[in-house]
């Protein structure tokens, strides 16, 4: 599965979306949407090795892995 990234703009705090990550609001200019979640692009990690996934990630069981650990 790989994360889409978009632009958002926001019109009041209530519209800014939580990382699934770290709970944060996130205020970056992109933000990462993987298995319906929001991520800053730091905290979106693989659950075994804790790799950054900024560019593809793959998801089983409601998390995401890197490509080696998903194919173990």
């Amino acid at each position: 599965m790989i994360g889409q990234i978009y632009i958002v703009r926001f019109k009041t705090e209530l519209q800014i979306p939580h990382c699934a990550g770290c709970s944060q609001h996130i205020l970056d200019k992109f933000i990462l949407k993987v298995l319906d979640r929001h991520w800053h692009s730091k905290c979106l990690k693989c659950a075994d090795c804790q790799t950054p996934l900024a560019d593809k990630c793959f998801s089983r069981a409601g998390s995401v892995y890197c490509k080696e650990d998903f194919f173990k």
